[in-house]
């Protein structure tokens, strides 16, 4: 019987239990730098015995555009707070993934600044340049300690909208089809692959479905990691656009990815992350032992128990306090609004 707290091994890296933090935009850089608040927040996970940690969109390109309170790792000169994060997980034998982003389709002039441009009039050129800037972050995130790295191409970002028929309708090699819009991933992944070595995971984050007409379906989403899964992704993580759906109650609407999910897992062997509305010991155990998810990923649970991977641990199974208020996403650096009431 498989269940969340057996201990695995992925790309090589001993994970103590099958519960991975998902990535979350805290809001906590400052001006892309990692502050002292951040280096603790990841330690707290880690020492609440989350054994896989992806950190929150972290821009990878300088010419990128900066999301709010976002993490860069964009030069070496911001090496040094990421290696903050790396050691203070580590010290709890848990691992870190940087999440590696892109803001949207931008790509850099001649000068070197950033410039917008539709999916459809980005040159091979600037596809080659981008390529490369994710082996260089990949190649700064290694240096740094991290365990792997996880290639967000979810939620609209950047990367999203190239796998998306809603904004990709290129007619050369990154367009086409499922597998031509997948393109761009398999040639990052393999640019990085090549830079870092066999011992660094590569992990990627993609929607299951943009759930807008003329997007990504449910079948692009298929064939797209059919493509990553030949090349040798490490996991992907399976979410969809318009995440963070509120009311979700432990037993009754759990699991909102879940289908799509375990259509993708009968079509690779490729570990399999689900991310998306999980709540309950007894949901997740389920569907790791009976239908074969690998994984699962928690972020709303996490911001309002820190502690509750070793909660559960400990014999309290109860479910997640977490109630989908969603009220995370207007407060100060995305804290539980339980706590602030706590608090105050």
């Amino acid at each position: 019987m498989r269940t969340l707290f057996d201990t695995t091994s992925l790309r090589g890296l001993r994970l103590k239990n099958r519960i991975f933090r998902s990535a979350t935009w805290m809001g906590m850089a400052d001006d892309g730098k990692v502050t002292q608040p951040i280096v603790e927040l990841y330690r707290n996970y880690a020492k609440g015995q989350v054994a896989g940690i992806i950190t929150g969109f972290t821009h990878i390109a300088p010419y990128d555009g900066q999301l709010p309170g976002a993490m860069r790792l964009t030069s070496d000169a911001q090496a040094e707070g990421h290696r903050a994060i790396t050691e203070a997980v580590h010290a709890y034998d848990s691992r870190i993934f940087l999440q590696a982003a892109l803001l949207d389709t931008t790509v850099a002039t001649a000068e070197g600044k950033g410039t917008l441009k539709s999916v459809n009039s980005i040159t091979e050129a600037e596809l080659t340049r981008l390529i490369d800037d994710y082996r260089k972050a990949a190649v700064r995130a290694q240096k740094v300690g991290y365990d792997g790295l996880q290639i967000h191409a979810a939620h609209f970002f950047g990367l999203s909208k190239i796998l998306s028929p809603l904004y990709n309708q290129r007619r050369d090699a990154y367009g086409g089809s499922a597998k031509g819009r997948a393109k761009l991933l398999v040639d990052i992944h393999d640019a990085i692959r090549a830079a870092v070595g066999s011992s660094f995971a590569i992990l990627v984050k993609i929607n299951c479905s943009d759930f807008a007409e003329g997007g990504l379906s449910e079948e692009d989403f298929i064939e797209a990691c059919e493509a990553l899964s030949c090349a040798g992704i490490d996991a992907i993580e399976v979410s969809g656009n318009y995440t963070s759906r509120p009311h979700v109650r432990a037993h009754v609407n759990e699991a909102y990815f879940a289908q799509a999910a375990l259509k993708l897992r009968q079509q690779v062997t490729t570990p399999i992350i689900l991310v998306g509305g999980l709540r309950s010991l007894e949901t997740i155990n389920a569907l790791i032992d009976q239908e074969g998810i690998d994984y699962v990923s928690l972020s709303r649970p996490l911001l309002c128990e820190p502690m509750l991977v070793a909660r559960w641990q400990s014999g309290d199974t109860s479910p997640s306090r977490c109630v989908s208020c969603n009220a995370c996403y207007q407060t100060p650096n995305h804290q539980c609004i339980q706590h602030l009431r706590k608090e105050a």
